[in-house]
């Protein structure tokens, strides 16, 4: 029964006072009854039946004490309430302070971390990072002290909070050359300013008069490597307080996520100057592969990568750079090629997160698909043994990257299909023209020479002298054809797009060669034009001088390159034969090849050819060519102008 009556006293303690009054108030009557039952039992047993003289005193008192018994034990049992009753509000008012206080600084913090993280360069995440240990736990100052990497020592990079006279006690003393090792693999984190932390050795007396008793360390990490430390300095000599405490880990972590962030940004935007830098200059395919690979590694400092290329006509990938995946039995390069294969397959970019004990030794890996104009034509693959070094966070430069990364291989493919193009076109050119030209002269040398043989043998000396200028007439023309071949390789190598300069030179070294007078006009006097207008332009001029040189039997040329506003007009005129027979017949005075060839050539560039000729009435060709659908000009002084086909002699 105590058992029981103590269990239900203990169970009404543990309720709120207002309902321990509602329950005493119906408990405490029957209390009062017994307790004036015990009353008047004393009276009429002890008192009354003696009869004592003070008997109705002694009444007063018993009756006096049970009263007072029963009031001071039901104000006791209030007061005892109320007191803890108290005690727990002002525990509470004391908690929700607290609670105020870590919400204000946890505001405070966030607000930091916001700054921090917008910020454009370390300077500024350093500069806030430093002021933010007196703002959030109330630090007496605080350094930010980064390592040296040439010289592995301390170096003093912003300071807050110190005084002048321990601010400069503190440089020089870090410029006395303070290993950093130390401070590099320190886990202690904590010091007092009597202990041998290098922080303190040497300025611990300048410390005291600032008032400093201890420290606190913050390690900024970058990717496992530490890269500085933010001290907070504090005037008690126990430091911060747990709570305190963790705030700063806090903004150690806050700090060197933006500084990890930066550096890696700053890496990415490297790898993508690097990117755009490689596909300006002309390499080959391999070497562009190779020089983007290795941005895209740098810029993700990832262990691996590769670049592979799909060969649809053989349906067969092709590696055309890689690094960091071993031979191609390896289960690192099947791994990548394997995760290449399916962002080609999905066309999207996709990033995978493996275990430590992965057997190709990658904890994070991305595959994007190379697109050009719609088509997927390869894949990039990075891969780093950090789990978070590949991260969705990093889609969107991934793909700004690959995007850029496709564009310059598919130029650069395009680049060299051309040149092949080109290549096989100027074979064809030259195998044409020898055709047409050198191997008929020296076909027709060979008929002379053997014609001058049978002459001297029947010892007709005479008539094999009349030969001989012929043959020296053919030889000239033969040297002509290969110098023109030359000249017209070293027409397609050299810079073409100084259209004006390009054929003043070329026919003042015409006339040289031929004899002809040659009158050159360019309107205007300085013309630079796209390469590829400027290219076909001068194989037309090249085509229809030599035309002259070889048919026309003329005396005088004239080329004509104007520009009246969006068209581009080259004009040649001599005052030669004319065509005798059909333009584009074989017998005429050119070639069918020779007038096709020039009309292609108009035609490709988006212009139109024209002849105008007459037997002994000289030959007009122009070409022209509208500018508006090419890259715009660079035109000096442009005039208009424009001359009349050349009268014939006499």
């Amino acid at each position: 029964m105590p058992k029981k009556l103590a269990g239900l006293w203990a169970h009404l303690r543990q309720q709120p006072l207002h309902q321990q009054l509602r329950l005493l108030r119906w408990n405490a009557p029957l209390l009062v009854v017994a307790m004036a039952a015990l009353h008047q039992l004393f009276v009429e047993t002890v008192i009354r039946p003696r009869e004592l003289p003070y008997g109705w005193w002694l009444e007063v008192l018993v009756y006096s004490v049970t009263g007072s018994v029963v009031v001071w034990w039901g104000i006791t049992y209030i007061a005892r309430n109320a007191a803890q009753q108290a005690e727990t509000e002002q525990e509470l008012r004391r908690a929700f302070a607290q609670l105020e206080d870590s919400h204000k600084k946890l505001l405070a913090l966030d607000r930091l971390g916001q700054y921090i993280a917008s910020a454009p360069n370390e300077d500024e995440v350093y500069k806030v990072a430093v002021q933010a240990p007196t703002e959030l736990v109330g630090a007496k100052a605080a350094t930010l002290v980064t390592f040296d990497e040439e010289q592995l020592t301390l170096n003093l990079a912003m300071a807050w909070g110190l005084s002048n006279e321990y601010a400069q006690a503190f440089r020089e003393h870090l410029d006395t050359g303070v290993a950093a090792e130390r401070c590099r693999t320190c886990n202690t984190l904590h010091a007092h300013v009597d202990g041998d932390c290098p922080l303190f050795v040497g300025v611990a007396d300048v410390a005291r008069q600032d008032g400093v008793e201890s420290l606190m360390c913050l390690p900024i990490h970058t990717e496992q490597e530490r890269i500085g430390i933010l001290t907070a300095y504090f005037p008690s000599a126990d430091g911060p307080k747990e709570e305190q405490a963790h705030l700063l880990n806090i903004l150690g972590g806050v700090i060197a996520f933006a500084v990890d962030s930066l550096r890696t940004r700053e890496r990415q935007m490297e790898a993508l100057h690097s990117l755009d830098s490689a596909s300006r200059n002309q390499k080959s395919l391999s070497e562009l592969a190779s020089q983007t690979l290795q941005a895209a590694i740098l810029g993700w400092k990832a262990q691996a990568g590769a670049i592979f290329l799909y060969e649809p006509s053989l349906d067969q990938w092709v590696c055309l750079s890689q690094e960091g995946l071993g031979a191609l039995t390896s289960k690192r390069f099947s791994f990548a090629q394997q995760l290449a294969q399916d962002a080609f397959s999905e066309r999207s970019l996709i990033i995978r997160t493996m275990p430590p004990d992965a057997p190709h030794g990658l904890q994070s890996a991305a595959a994007l698909p190379l697109i050009s104009e719609g088509e997927a034509f390869g894949a990039l693959f990075l891969g780093t043994k950090r789990p978070q070094g590949l991260n969705p966070q990093h889609a969107d430069l991934l793909q700004t990257f690959g995007h850029q990364i496709a564009l310059a291989l598919r130029n650069t493919q395009l680049s060299h299909e051309l040149q092949q193009t080109a290549m096989l076109r100027e074979r064809y050119r030259l195998a044409r023209e020898f055709h047409d030209g050198l191997a008929q002269t020296l076909g027709y040398l060979g008929l002379q020479i053997d014609r001058v043989a049978r002459l001297l043998e029947k010892e007709q000396y005479t008539k094999a002298e009349q030969v001989l200028p012929e043959i020296r007439q053919a030889v000239r023309s033969a040297y002509m054809d290969v110098r023109e071949a030359i000249e017209g390789l070293r027409l397609r190598w050299e810079d073409p797009s100084r259209l004006a300069e390009n054929l003043a030179n070329y026919t003042e070294d015409f006339a040289y060669q031929t004899g002809i007078e040659v009158c050159f006009q360019a309107q205007p006097e300085e013309l630079t034009v796209p390469p590829e207008v400027a290219l076909q332009l001068l194989r037309i001029a090249q085509e229809a001088l030599t035309n002259v040189r070889k048919h026309a039997r003329a005396t005088q040329v004239e080329v004509q390159l104007t520009l009246e506003g969006e068209t581009l007009e080259l004009r040649i005129a001599d005052n030669g034969i004319g065509f005798t027979g059909a333009i584009d017949h074989s017998e005429s005075r050119t070639s069918g090849f020779g007038l096709t060839s020039m009309r292609e050539r108009a035609e490709s560039i988006g212009g139109r050819l024209s002849v105008m000729t007459g037997p002994d009435r000289g030959a007009v060709i122009i070409a022209t060519v509208p500018m508006a659908s090419h890259l715009p000009l660079d035109v000096v002084d442009a005039a208009p102008g424009a001359t009349s086909p050349i009268p014939k002699e006499g």
